[in-house]
Order: C-alpha cells, then sequence, then structure tokens
C-alpha cells in the first residue's frame, strides 16, 4: 500500500493560514494514513522563477530533511485589462494612481499538468491512496476515475468550505485549517 500525493501549491497558500513546514506535512499525511508516500509532487505557477529557485529547490531535497516533493512550475498569463466596447474600450485603470492599469494574472497549465501526472503516476506506481490537495471541481473526472474505476482511496487536505461540491463525494476532507492539522503542519 502506498501514497500519491499532489499539492497545488497556490491552492495550499489560500487554504492554510500560515506558513506550511512541508516536511512536517508529509510526516503527519503518512502518520494520519497509516502509510507511506510513494511519489509526491508540488505544482505552481510563479511570474519570477529566480527567486523562488531557493524554495523550489528546498522542496525537492529528499526526506528526512526535505519533503522530497518533484516540483513542477508553470506559467503566469498577465493581461492588460480593458472595458468592454459598449463602455469605451478603455483602459481600467487605478482610481488613486494614474498611470496603473489594471492587470488580469493567472496561472496557465497547472491544474492541466496536475491531473495530467496524477493519472500518470498512479499507472506508474500504482498507490492506493490519494492525497490530493487541490479543491478545484476541474479534478472532478481524473478523480471519478481514480475513486470508482482504480479503487483508489481520496484524501482531500484543504479548508472547509473551499473544496467543490463535485469532489467532496468522492473521499475524505483533511481540514488543514482546522486543529490538530493547523499547529503539526505550521513553520
Amino acid at each position: 500500500m502506498s501514497i500519491g500525493l499532489f499539492i497545488d501549491g497556490s491552492y495550499m497558500y489560500k487554504a492554510y493560514p500560515g506558513q506550511v513546514d512541508y516536511v512536517k506535512f508529509r510526516n503527519e499525511i503518512e502518520k494520519h494514513l497509516g502509510d507511506s508516500i510513494d511519489e509526491a509532487y508540488f505544482f505552481n505557477a510563479d511570474d519570477d522563477p529566480p527567486n523562488a529557485k531557493k524554495f523550489n529547490s528546498f522542496l525537492t531535497i529528499p526526506p528526512p530533511k526535505g519533503p522530497g516533493f518533484r516540483v513542477k512550475i508553470y506559467w503566469l498569463n498577465k493581461k492588460k485589462l480593458r472595458w468592454p466596447e459598449k463602455y469605451g474600450s478603455q483602459p481600467v485603470m487605478h482610481p488613486e494612481i494614474p498611470d496603473l492599469q489594471y492587470e488580469l494574472i493567472s496561472q496557465k497549465a497547472v491544474d492541466v499538468g496536475l491531473a495530467f501526472h496524477m493519472v500518470a503516476s498512479y499507472y506508474r506506481r500504482k498507490w492506493t491512496k490519494l492525497v490530493l490537495v487541490a479543491g478545484d471541481g476541474d479534478f472532478h473526472e481524473p478523480v471519478q476515475f481514480l475513486v470508482e474505476g482504480q479503487n483508489v482511496e481520496l484524501h482531500i487536505a484543504g479548508k472547509s468550505g473551499s473544496v467543490s461540491g463535485e469532489l467532496l463525494p468522492y473521499g475524505k476532507l483533511i481540514e488543514v485549517d482546522q486543529e490538530p492539522w493547523l499547529t503539526q503542519i505550521a513553520r
């Protein structure tokens, strides 16, 4: 028996109110599930990869000194916002800083990458438990396939109320923003 661990870094930052100690997090997951993690992935998007390099390098250090994650960094898409054509198509500007145009910043490919690596990892390693640190309903199809078709036991690590109702019926929720997890994984 073994565990596949897949973390959407952006989701973890939003779900957990402090800074996560990922070594403690990995250890607590293994302790909680009574099993060992076979493969662990950390997915994120970064607009300045050199600044995140030290943190990302730490994440790859094998246990017991590091969490031993396979880190996948994707890109951010930035788009300057403009008013719709019926309102004049002008740039959307900050009300107090005249030269600052608002931008829409969004992750690109993180969810697709996570879903792809999750299914590929299952086929390579045949782990029996999945810990998904994400709450997006976009993961519904691969999760449903693994739980119903492959008999994988799902544990969703997240914040209550931030996990899609499409995912909740397939697994158990580990509330990382509540005790005992709140203090056990704190940095």
